[in-house]
Parts: structure tokens; sequence; C-alpha cells
């Protein structure tokens, strides 16, 4: 959940994700952990056929879309973007899961490049977001952005 908070000198755009939706997408990953059970564990196969290959690869598809799940609910990221527009810093709080809160501050001056992000989903409208990269190689992309002028208007205070 995105949530911008602006005033006149200051934009804050926190991202959460809850614990509810964690544990929801860790309880959907270990769903599909059934198939390579029912094919293997359950009926005891011990010696090799070529049915047993295909069984092998659904095996394999059901565990990379687990692996994909419970990592979607452990490396999901909470963070929180403050832009002080009346001196010019940047701070970027951030945290996941198995991640202590980190804290990284910077100024304006640090920017080394920032765009608006445009991200086409198949299942609803278009949504932008705010790429912002640091000297110090960090990159910082945030904001869940309606519309394109939207995003631009932040991105034009910062820079």
């Amino acid at each position: 959940m995105t949530h911008l908070t602006q005033t006149e000198d200051k934009i804050e755009i926190t991202e959460t994700m809850s614990t509810g939706i964690r544990i929801f997408l860790f309880l959907m990953g270990l769903l599909p952990w059934l198939a390579p059970y029912e094919f293997f564990i359950k009926r005891q196969w011990s010696e090799f056929s070529f049915v047993m290959i295909f069984f092998v690869l659904i095996s394999l598809g059901a565990i990379a879309v687990s692996l994909g799940f419970i990592g979607a609910a452990i490396f999901g990221m909470n963070q929180t973007t403050t832009f002080d527009l009346k001196h010019q810093t940047i701070t970027h709080r951030y945290e996941t899961a198995v991640n202590a809160l980190r804290t990284k501050r910077y100024t304006f001056r640090d920017i080394t490049k920032s765009e608006v992000r445009e991200h086409d989903w198949d299942s609803g409208p278009r949504t932008y977001s705010l790429e912002i990269y640091f000297k110090d190689g960090h990159k910082i992309l945030c904001g869940n952005f309606s519309s394109r002028p939207e995003a631009e208007d932040v991105q034009i205070k910062i820079c």
C-alpha cells in the first residue's frame, strides 16, 4: 500500500506490505509443494521411468512458483522516502521481514539521475513511479502514481 503525504516543504512516500499479506503470500507459497509430495513421497517412486520425467518437470515448476511466493513474503520491502524541500535532503528508510530498518540520507546534489518509470499491468491501469539514482550507486524506486504528470510533479520539485 502506498501513501503520499505532501506539504509545502515536505513530500513523504510510504510503501508498506502488511503482515497479513506476508502471511498470505507465505501460505500460498506452501501450496505448490503438494505436487512434489503427491508425485514422489506419497507414491514412493523408487525406480526411473520416462513418465517420471514429466512429473519431475511439473514438480520443478511448482517449486519455482513456491519460491517466488515465499520470496515475496520474506523480501517484500517496507519503505519510506522523505523529500525535505526546505533543507533539500532525501531520507530513505527501508526494511524487509529479514533485514532490520536501514536509513540513508542524501542531499539533492547527490542525485545523479531521476526519471519517471512507467508500469504496464495486465490486470489494471498503468501506474508510474519515481526512480532516483545517487552518486554512491544506491537507487530508490518509490511511489505508485496513477498519472505521469503527478509523478513528474514530484520529480520537478526535487531536481
